[in-house]
Parts: C-alpha cells; sequence; structure tokens
C-alpha cells in the first residue's frame, strides 16, 4: 500500500508540476505575443499614462513631444492640453496603416474612464470593422495616414458626466492624409478637465 501511495502522490505532484509549467509558458507566449504584434512603448508620460509606440508616426511623435513638454511644466496650460490631446486622439484613430486588426483598439488612454467601453466598443464594432487582419504583415488593403493636422477653432464648454458638471473645451479639427480614401477630415472632439487631466469625452464628425 505503501508503495502505491507513493507513486499515486508523485504522479499527482508531477502533474501539478506539468500544469503549472503550461499555464506559466502560455501566460509569457500571450504577453509577448501580443506587444510583438501590437504595440512596443518607446516613450511615455509618467504620472498622465500616456505612452508613445514604435509605430507611431513622426507626426504623432511630434505631438506627443510637445505635449510630453507642456506636462512638465507647474502650471499647465488647459486651452493647449486639450488642443494636444484632441490631435493625438485623431491621428491614433485615423492612422489606420499601423494598426494590426480590428482588435487593436487605440486611444483608450485619452478616453474618460467610465466612457472607455463605449468607445472600444464603437471603435471595434464599427470604425475598424472591415481592418484586414495584418498579422503576417501580408495585408494588402489600402487604409489611411494621416500627413497633418491643425486645430481651426477651440471654445469653452460644460459637459455632464454622471449628472455632474465638468469644464473643458469644444476643439473643431481639420487634417490631410497622404492618400484620400474617403474617410473624414473634419472633427469637433469634446474634452473635460477632471483633476488637472484632459480627457476626450466626444467626437462628432463633420461632413462636408
Amino acid at each position: 500500500m505503501k508503495k502505491g501511495y507513493r507513486t499515486g502522490m508523485l504522479i499527482i505532484i508531477v502533474l501539478i508540476l506539468a500544469i503549472g509549467a503550461t499555464y506559466a509558458a502560455s501566460k509569457f507566449y500571450f504577453k509577448n505575443f501580443k506587444k510583438k504584434k501590437f504595440t512596443v512603448v518607446v516613450d511615455n508620460i509618467s504620472h498622465y499614462g500616456y505612452t508613445l509606440d514604435k509605430r507611431d508616426t513622426k507626426l504623432m511623435k511630434s505631438k506627443f513631444n510637445e505635449l510630453k513638454k507642456l506636462l512638465k511644466n507647474k502650471e499647465v496650460d488647459n486651452k493647449k492640453y486639450s488642443e494636444l490631446i484632441a490631435q493625438l486622439y485623431i491621428l491614433d484613430l485615423y492612422n489606420i496603416e499601423n494598426k494590426v486588426n480590428k482588435y487593436d483598439v487605440p486611444c483608450l488612454e485619452y478616453i474618460y474612464p467610465d466612457q472607455v467601453d463605449k468607445f472600444k466598443s464603437m471603435i471595434k464594432g464599427e470604425f475598424y470593422s472591415k481592418i484586414e487582419d495584418n498579422s503576417d504583415k501580408d495585408r494588402k488593403q489600402k487604409l489611411p495616414v494621416i500627413k497633418s493636422i491643425n486645430v481651426i477653432n477651440i471654445t469653452e464648454s460644460v459637459y455632464t458626466i454622471n449628472e455632474e458638471e465638468k469644464n473643458g473645451y469644444m476643439i473643431e479639427l481639420e487634417w490631410e492624409y497622404e492618400e484620400d480614401l474617403g474617410y473624414d477630415k473634419k472633427a469637433i472632439v469634446t474634452t473635460v478637465v477632471d483633476k488637472n487631466k484632459v480627457y476626450v469625452v466626444k467626437h462628432s464628425p463633420i461632413m462636408n
């Protein structure tokens, strides 16, 4: 009985170790797979949660560096802060050529926390729904890349979230693509300022 009991315990221990090793390996592989296939962070703005990816365009990198410089000031100009967040949001959303597939959802770090799920669902289910998968880097589909972006107008606004009014701005923007593929070229992005951080709460395309 003792021999059989020891053999049984040994088998159980081996199975537990095997399951544990498989689980750890799968988590490590999946984590690195996502990082390799989606984003590699090359810069960040500490305390704000903003990141810059290796794949981001030169224009987005330029706007990110402007934001990073602005946020180092002791007193931050929320108007300029809102302008840059609105531009980064548009650049991240409409630069689709560098996205892997519809699950590669951008912009979420700029969105008000209570609205992240809504934006994510909208982008994945509607805006990015027709993106062909590029996991194997063999996509032939033409997708937009923004070559310039400008703020046309900015006005102060008040936006209600969870029955609470928050001050912010409405920023009207227009942008140009490297190749016109029929995507939006103008929009009004609404921001709010909450605890010294600017968030996007609304995006309204302007139809020509």
